[in-house]
């Protein structure tokens, strides 16, 4: 893996995945759903890290009419290096009831960054009792009886921002792991309703060969979402709102391309190639 991060370009999918049976189950009360939360990232594409911990401590959230309702409430703490490709740790399994939630509310307890040469970063005194609000979009529709799923989609790149020296944020490709001196952490997040979302996969490929950490992005609701390339050069986006959108990538030495005319439907998977020569 090439060691090297792109600033403004990574994030990490954090799936808060709430799962209700598609049959019926005498153990929920009427107008309810059972659902299940659980936790995942995309892959975390920078060999520089070896953990990036997030202490999750509440998930709420908000129907309508403006009440908050929690999905789980405690303490857990998450490595999102290992979750990745698909991999997802459960959170808790409950009940809510039935309807549409508008707004996820996520409270953390802590959060800490160790990079592969051993340097930690405790970053618990910034993340701890820290609360973010953040629009459904789209909205949470969970039927009595039905499955539901709720994506939180944790941008890595605004919450973990890494300082070199000097103080100063990379504002570029960063190199060298010794020109890291400290990271800052402010959470941010983009939720929306699984089942009301499709998926962006592809591969990038340059000269015909798989090109690995290759930045690549889309623009969601008006905002740039970001992945790096895996080892074979797959990608994968999920959580995206039916559309059409252009996925664009670039290399750490500067090729870049794009592919238009990818029409996401709901529940769909569209796959692209993206080459460069």
């Amino acid at each position: 893996m090439k060691a090297v991060i792109k600033k403004l370009t990574i994030s990490i999918f954090v799936l808060f995945a709430l799962i209700s049976c598609n049959k019926n189950d005498s153990t929920i009360p009427a107008g309810q759903g059972k659902v299940t939360t659980t936790l995942t990232d995309a892959p975390f594409p920078f060999g520089f890290v070896s953990e990036a911990n997030i202490g999750v401590a509440k998930v709420e959230v908000k129907t309508a009419n403006g009440e908050f309702v929690t999905l789980f409430e405690g303490s857990a703490s998450y490595n999102m290096v290992n979750l990745t490709n698909g991999v997802t740790a459960e959170v808790k399994t409950t009940n809510i009831e039935a309807g549409t939630y508008v707004e996820a509310r996520v409270t953390l307890d802590g959060a800490s960054v160790k990079l592969a040469n051993g340097m930690t970063f405790d970053l618990n005194s910034v993340a701890a009792n820290t609360t973010t609000t953040v629009k459904i979009e789209p909205a949470l529709i969970v039927e009595e009886g039905t499955s539901s799923e709720i994506l939180f989609d944790l941008d890595v790149d605004n919450s973990f921002n890494f300082v070199q020296t000097g103080g100063t944020l990379f504002s570029n490709w960063i190199s060298s792991i010794s020109s890291i001196k400290g990271c800052n952490f402010d959470a941010f997040f983009r939720v929306c309703d699984l089942d009301r979302t499709g998926k962006i996969s592809g591969t990038v490929t340059i000269d015909g060969d798989a090109e690995e950490n290759a930045q690549v992005y889309i623009t969601v609701n008006g905002k740039k979402i970001f992945t790096h390339t895996k080892a074979d050069g797959t990608f994968a986006f999920l959580g995206i709102a039916p559309g059409n959108y252009t996925v664009y990538v670039n290399t750490e030495d500067g090729k870049e391309t794009e592919v238009g005319g990818i029409v996401v439907t709901e529940g769909g998977t569209v796959t692209c190639t993206a080459t460069i020569s």
